[in-house]
């Protein structure tokens, strides 16, 4: 609230002369008649707090005016955290927070174990933040119950003890802590310390879902989803029922009533329909069925592709907290779809939903950290985010680990752990680690060298398109590693990796058709693919060509 310059200056002389009567009356100024009966109107704090007054507030609490100090003394330390009426300001925060704590204040108490947890102003201490939690929560703090549950759940400097999270969870559960209903449904829903009940995880997502929780919300939809597959022969019985309920307007239903549509599910696939549903739901502000309604207009499914209309979309559910539109508007803004290319943005939206444990946003944060695009160049922040992509078992950033690792980027060198991880990556199947596990094994690194195997493994890769294992087994046929010379083969490769525009495979194939191995000698297909090679800034296609031109002159490239 912005006051007049004198009624302003009345307040300070009312507030320094300890006239409380004063300042109520100067404070109830501009509320309406449902804001002036609220209980607290006669505390001059909770009227300053009320109206956002911020520096006013703090002005009373220094000066005593308030009827309860811990209460003030807590939201000074508040307003000092979160820079309310002044510069931000960690240390003062403690200060305050500290006093509010010693006289037995709970809010504080738990104020004071998240920044302990959070390294706010403080060391991070998980063990100091769990003492202040439990301080709180034995005081019946919702928040500090929460806070207890999730330390239990993750194991944060203390064993996993899915029973203490459960434990904490219901606490705080029962009196309403949203967050703390839709942890409790997630372990009902895994069966984590307790028996899996998916009717019980029902409930309590249920009851999250109704005070906003859009993480809840996203859980509700999956477990019908499970649901639905697991009961694959009923699911005839389950369109009837999410149809009943889709046409009271349950966003849930209409949502999965979408989904069976999408999916052809117990109904004949009918994108035009399934998108009626999303639209019916996500109109309720349901974020999944918003997020769903993103990919229909990103992939053109249902309607006209349109970049643009899939952005707006994912902007609703991402500002509900939907991880995965959050991810989706990092991709977007990366990339330029529907909007203009802003790396900043991108990394902003990605580190939403990376903080949301997304993996593939983990991935991509780790990738621009190692590129410098909207952050300054990185190995080491890249290097983190792509071990937390990888831990949650995304093959891409396995890859990327280990290729950190095997190059030493940011890191000691490490070529045991790299394997470690391309392995990890290439029985996902991905093509980049199976051809970096061909190429260790052909030069010993970290492992007894092997041609074999790296023919094994180059042969993975390059039957899922990989150029370089593509060239490489050409390579180990040309000269007959690992196995019998063979060069009809060490053709075929070098051409499949060489028309992908690999600059190596076509040196290569250059020489074989300058030296007539496995083909007639033909001087002007090799000057054409030394030339393509040498276009590139290949070193040694650039001497062949020039050799070409000096002991043939006249000689015509020719396709090939």
């Amino acid at each position: 609230m912005t006051w007049p310059v004198d009624l302003r200056k009345e307040l300070f002389k009312s507030i320094e002369g300890n006239r409380i009567e004063d300042v109520e009356d100067i404070l109830s100024t501009g509320l309406n008649p449902d804001q002036r009966s609220f209980p607290d109107r006669k505390n001059p704090l909770t009227l300053s707090l009320k109206q956002q007054c911020w520096e006013i507030a703090a002005l009373l609490i220094r000066a005593g005016l308030t009827t309860n100090s811990k209460v003030a003394q807590n939201n000074l330390g508040l307003m000092y955290l979160n820079g309310l009426g002044g510069e931000q300001n960690y240390a003062e925060a403690l200060t305050w927070f500290y006093k509010a704590a010693d006289h037995g204040n709970a809010n504080a108490q738990n104020n004071l174990g998240w920044m302990y947890l959070k390294g706010l102003g403080v060391e991070q201490n998980c063990a100091e933040a769990r003492t202040w939690f439990h301080k709180a929560a034995d005081r019946g703090d919702a928040n500090a119950q929460y806070n207890l549950g999730s330390m239990y759940l993750k194991g944060l400097e203390v064993e996993q003890n899915y029973a203490k999270a459960l434990t904490w969870f219901r606490k705080a559960a029962a009196q309403g802590d949203a967050d703390a209903q839709n942890d409790l449904g997630w372990m009902y829903s895994k069966g984590l310390g307790v028996k899996q009940n998916y009717a019980e995880a029902m409930t309590w997502f249920r009851k999250s879902v109704k005070q906003g929780s859009a993480a809840a919300q996203n859980n509700l939809s999956w477990i019908l989803r499970e649901l639905l597959l697991e009961t694959e022969q009923n699911s005839v019985e389950a369109f009837i029922l999410f149809r009943k309920a889709a046409k009271k307007g349950d966003a849930a239903a209409q949502n999965i009533l979408g989904w069976m549509y999408f999916k052809g599910v117990a109904v004949e696939q009918s994108h035009g329909k399934a998108l009626i549903w999303f639209c019916k739901a996500a109109d309720q502000g349901h974020a999944p069925a918003q997020n769903n309604l993103g990919w229909m207009h990103y992939k053109g499914l249902g309607t006209e592709q349109n970049h643009t209309e899939a952005l707006t979309w994912y902007d609703k559910a991402a500002d509900q907290g939907h991880a995965t539109s959050q991810y989706q508007l990092g991709w977007m803004h990366l990339k330029g779809l529907g909007t203009q290319k802003n790396c900043a943005k991108a990394l902003t939206w990605f580190g939403k939903a990376a903080d949301q444990g997304h993996a593939a946003a983990q991935y991509q944060l780790g990738c621009m950290h190692q590129k410098g695009l909207g952050a300054e160049q990185s190995y080491a922040e890249a290097l983190i985010w792509f071990r937390k992509s990888a831990d949650l078992g995304h093959a891409a950033a396995q890859y990327h680990l280990g290729w950190v690792l095997l190059k030493g980027l940011g890191i000691k060198q490490n070529y045991a752990e790299a394997l470690i991880w391309f392995r990890k990556a290439a029985d996902q199947g991905d093509a980049g680690a199976q051809h970096s596990l061909g190429w260790m094994h052909q030069h010993g690194l970290g492992v007894e060298q092997s041609y074999a195997e790296a023919l094994a493994w180059y042969r993975k890769s390059a039957d899922r398109g990989n150029a370089d294992a593509q060239n490489n087994l050409g390579w180990l046929y040309l000269m007959g590693l690992g196995v019998e010379q063979n060069y009809a083969e060490a053709l075929f490769w070098f051409r499949k990796s060489a028309d992908q525009g690999a600059a190596a495979a076509q040196y290569h194939l250059g020489t074989m058709h300058r030296k007539g191995l496995g083909v007639e000698q033909n001087y002007a297909v090799a000057l054409t693919w030394f030339d393509k090679a040498a276009r590139q800034g290949y070193p040694a296609a650039q001497k062949s060509l020039n050799w070409l031109h000096r002991n043939s002159p006249g000689l015509e490239q020719s396709s090939c």
